[in-house]
């Protein structure tokens, strides 16, 4: 069976060259995702997001640098409690925190500790042990010998795994949970670097500064733009010298409007040093507008700030309530005249990790969601217009207010900006314009200022907020992500038929199963770790989990495993095909040092595995499920690779980089509507990012993306050794009407209009081998031939569709003549539509 062709030397050189490869990491990262039920939301109640991407990024890192399995295992049930853990590791330790989780009001924290509990052995007895623990939660299991106690056991390993029964803050209560938003973060969380992220914001920012370098240059070499500079500079000078903050408070005047009608007198009132002071909460339709009167003309920018009110913040303020705020600007002209300006950017100063900024970018201003009270100092936000204004002497800054707010507010101006807006008016651009002699630093600073702050350049300004908005989206490199944080362990006791509210059961400590060789039991001079667990698990001791993981890898590569039943290795799993081969492969892999791209080149060195997928007629009553693999099975690919592939045929597929944030392929509209608390708007991705592979889709466990749930992807909730595969209606719809298939269809149509020029039946022939490696036959360029002219006749007639066909998607005009490009559109949606295109043989 593992006798290769002697004559196999290209065939093994591209064996390594695939296991080589960084795409390799990404393959086997969606198999041991599935098994850590990954995912970018927590799935209970309102299913929020969650910030665990660098999990992910770990998974594929492992696979690619061949991370020795047992390693692998260690770091994620116990990274964080190796000696000195690394970022890795501690990144690693996030495993234990993807099970489902709940921030609900009303849930009761107890029963969900208990839940949270009985599921981390659910997902360890299936990861590692290949048995179904779950049914021991309640009794000893009917059929395996595993014991109530078992269970119990193995969950009290997991007992000081520090987590909350409900994030829900107004019902537990507890400080550090205080001000968390409504949709995320679940801590404990940890700030950690992102190479992705880091990747991307080093390109974005070499962008921004070559845009600065040649901004530089003109100012330099074009003497018109330098008297306009020096009168800038001296203006400016002049500013910081009379506001050293470099900020302006105007005087203004305040009314709330409520549907478009003014509001009863004394519900607002203009306080000292211009504060704001609103007397009751507005409600969804009321409107704050301020109308202000800066002494400096020209506005870059604008603060809005929480001016403390020490007096009645804690008799007025539940923060926990505030949605937060939104702004709209515009000029108003004396004759009541208003012209709306845009902004481009907004952030808060604030930091913190335990509530959203609200930040915006690339055109779209959200909401600011409000910290909770006390902080340290007044939290702020800063708000970028898109084009700094001059007000005429008759003109005013209208500033429109929304969002349920108590708090007393502030608003000051500035005629600065910068591609931070952070950075706006902080002491090295004041030092730098006060300074007697400049730094060629301080000049270029300047320089910079000038260019963004004094709209010379309006199309190179919009140019460069395009650019730095991109660079502010990776932030500094950095990005939070879940750990596991180990805390002193909570009581477990045996809950009779699984009921957390009774509490007669026997306390409990971390042993493992009793049924396995080599039993670890806790004493009263040393209780049993996460790490003790891990260490058993792939220790000799352990027969279990080599057997379990080779059987799964074998099913990977053949399609079904040695054990058709890889969930469940158990009295009630199929026994195996082959129980010396298991038992050769679990022992390579335990005895070789764990190394798991050598078990998968052994594998696919074999024989048996690269035999013909068509199955041998003398076989086909002895073994018609083929269990002897006498032949390959064919199979259909799964959900993510059907996506990958056809992107990967229309020369769409994005593989530049790895790792990185989840990322949103196109989705029906309104798909979200039923999430609530928080109410979801699903922005899909824009640009390359559409195109990312489908290990980085965004996984939202109860409203799965519909491709991904149409082909049978798990929702994850759950550790999933198996994916079901069905055959469905929905399944040839989606792949006829998905858009992101559809526009797949058309770049596919695309690259075959730009070969060279060819007749129809060549570019038929050419079509199918990109999608099906292999040659048309006549009957099928026939077939194709007939429908690729009444396509074209379709669409002569009705020019409207294909106008709309030849440009859907993000990629524009392609230079081809619509109706032509729209008949081949048709012709290779049918072709990503066959059962062949989707099916591994």
């Amino acid at each position: 069976m593992f006798c290769a062709d002697p004559a196999s030397g290209a065939y093994e050189a591209l064996v390594d060259r695939l296991l080589a490869s960084p795409r390799f990491g990404e393959r086997m990262a969606v198999w041991w995702l599935d098994i850590a039920r990954f995912a970018d939301t927590v799935g209970y109640h309102g299913d929020q997001n969650q910030r665990i991407f660098p999990y992910r990024d770990y998974v594929i890192g492992a696979f690619n640098s061949n991370k020795r399995f047992d390693q692998f295992t260690i770091e994620q049930l116990a990274g964080d409690l190796l000696p000195n853990p690394t970022q890795e590791q501690l990144i690693a330790s996030g495993y234990n925190r993807l099970g489902m989780v709940t921030r609900e009001g009303g849930a009761q924290p107890r029963e969900y500790i208990a839940k949270y509990g009985a599921e981390r052995v659910r997902a360890v007895g299936a990861a590692w042990f290949g048995s179904t623990f779950g049914c021991a939660e309640c009794h000893d299991h009917k059929f395996d010998p595993i014991k109530t106690a078992d269970f119990y056991s193995l969950q009290a390993f997991f007992a000081d795994v520090k987590q909350w029964g409900s994030y829900y803050y107004g019902y537990t209560m507890d400080p550090e949970l205080s001000g968390l938003s409504v949709n995320h973060p679940f801590p404990p969380e940890l700030e950690v670097d992102s190479p992705y992220l880091m990747r991307r914001k080093l390109a974005a920012d070499a962008l921004v500064k070559s845009h600065l370098s040649e901004a530089r240059r003109k100012l330099t070499s074009e003497v018109e733009l330098r008297k306009k500079y020096d009168k800038w500079v001296a203006e400016s000078r002049a500013f910081f010298e009379l506001r050293p903050s470099g900020w302006e408070t105007p005087s203004l005047s305040a009314r709330l409007v409520n549907g478009g009608k003014a509001a009863e007198d004394g519900d607002v009132a203009i306080g000292e040093g211009q504060v704001i002071e609103i007397e009751r909460r507005l409600s969804g339709k009321d409107e704050l507008r301020l109308l202000l009167k800066p002494q400096e003309r020209r506005i870059a920018a604008l603060r809005l700030q929480i001016a403390r009110d020490t007096r009645r913040e804690r008799a007025r303020l539940d923060a926990r309530k505030l949605k937060g705020i939104k702004v709209e600007a515009a000029v108003r002209s004396k004759s009541g005249n208003r012209s709306k300006v845009g902004m481009y950017f907004a952030d808060a100063e604030q930091k913190d990790p335990d509530f959203d900024s609200g930040a915006a970018v690339s055109g779209v201003v959200g909401g600011w969601k409000l910290p909770p009270f006390p902080t340290a100092n007044p939290p702020s936000s800063i708000w970028v217009f898109e084009t700094p204004i001059t007000l005429g002497p008759e003109e005013r800054l209208e500033l429109t207010v929304t969002g349920e707010t108590v708090l007393p507010l502030r608003v000051s101006v500035t005629p600065f900006s910068a591609l931070n807006p952070l950075d706006v008016a902080e002491c090295s651009l004041r030092d730098a314009l006060l300074a007697d002699k400049r730094s060629e630093q301080q000049e270029d600073l300047l320089r910079d200022a000038w260019y963004v702050s004094g709209a010379v350049d309006s199309k190179g300004l919009q140019e460069l907020q395009k650019l730095s908005a991109d660079a502010r989206i990776f932030g500094n490199g950095r990005t939070w992500t879940m750990v596991t944080q180990s805390i002193a362990p909570l009581q477990v006791r045996i809950l009779p038929r699984g009921n957390w509210q009774d509490e007669t059961g026997a306390i409990v400590l971390p042993a493992t199963p009793s049924f396995l060789p080599g039993r670890m039991e806790s004493t009263n001079g040393k209780r049993l770790t996460r790490l003790d667990l891990a260490n058993y698990i792939v220790s000799a001791e352990n027969p279990i989990t080599a057997r379990t993981v080779m059987n799964r890898l074998w099913a990977m590569f053949f399609g079904v495993g040695l054990s058709s039943t890889t969930d469940d290795l158990g009295s009630q799993g199929e026994v195996p095909t082959h129980p010396e081969l298991l038992d050769f492969l679990a022992s390579e892999f335990r005895d070789q040092g764990w190394d798991f791209k050598r078990m998968v080149k052994l594998l696919v060195m074999s024989d048996t595995y690269r035999r013909s997928s068509s199955q041998r007629a003398e076989l086909s009553e002895i073994d018609p499920a083929n269990r002897l693999y006498a032949s390959q099975n064919p199979r259909r690919l799964e959900a993510e690779f059907i996506r990958d592939n056809a992107l990967s045929i229309a020369g769409a597929l994005n593989v530049e980089e790895v790792g990185g944030p989840s990322v949103k392929p196109y989705q029906p509209a309104g798909y979200y509507d039923s999430l609530t608390v928080p109410d979801r708007r699903y922005v899909q991705s824009e640009g390359a990012e559409q195109w990312r592979r489908g290990v980085y889709v965004h996984w939202q466990r109860t409203f799965l993306h519909p491709m991904l749930a149409n082909f049978d992807a798990p929702a994850r909730d759950e550790c999933a050794a198996t994916r079901v595969v069905s055959n469905t209606p929905q399944q040839a719809l989606t792949l006829l009407n998905d858009p992101t298939f559809v526009d797949a269809a058309r770049r596919f149509a695309v690259r075959v209009l730009s070969m060279d020029a060819m007749s129809d039946e060549e570019r038929i022939k050419q079509a199918t081998r990109l999608a099906v490696s292999r040659e048309a036959n006549g009957k099928e360029i026939d077939s194709l031939s007939g429908f690729l002219t009444k396509q074209r006749a379709h669409f002569a007639t009705v020019p409207a569709d294909a106008r709309k066909l030849a440009q859907l998607g993000q990629s524009g005009q392609s230079g081809h003549d619509p109706v032509e490009l729209a008949a081949w559109t048709s012709l290779c949606r049918v072709l990503l539509n066959s059962q062949e295109t989707i099916t591994r043989y």
